[in-house]
C-alpha cells in the first residue's frame, strides 16, 4: 500500500476515518483504483451530510442523479448557487 500524507506531513491513516453508509452503495467502494481519492474525500467532510460528487450508485444512473441532486441542493441552500454565502 502506498503511504500518503496530510498537508502538515503527518501520515494519513484511513482506518481512523468513518466510512459513511452512502459509500456502501457506490460503484467505487472497495475498488483499489479509488481508495486514495475516496479516503481523502471522507476525511475532508465538515458538512451536515456526506458530500461526494464522484458518487456512482450501484443502482444505476437515475439513483446516482438523485443522490447528486440532493448534495447539490444542500450545497446551494447552505452556500448559495454561486457560493455567495461562503464566509470570506
Amino acid at each position: 500500500m502506498i503511504a500518503y500524507f496530510h498537508d502538515d506531513g503527518i501520515e494519513f491513516n484511513p482506518s481512523l476515518i468513518p466510512k459513511p453508509s452512502q459509500c456502501a452503495t457506490c460503484k467505487k467502494n472497495d475498488n483499489p483504483k479509488y481508495e486514495i481519492p475516496c479516503n481523502l474525500t471522507r476525511a475532508d467532510q465538515d458538512e451536515d451530510i456526506f458530500i461526494c460528487f464522484a458518487y456512482e450508485s450501484i443502482s444505476g444512473r437515475e439513483k446516482t442523479k438523485e443522490v447528486l441532486q440532493e448534495m447539490e441542493d444542500y450545497m446551494n441552500q447552505k452556500y448559495g448557487k454561486h457560493g455567495e454565502k461562503r464566509k470570506r
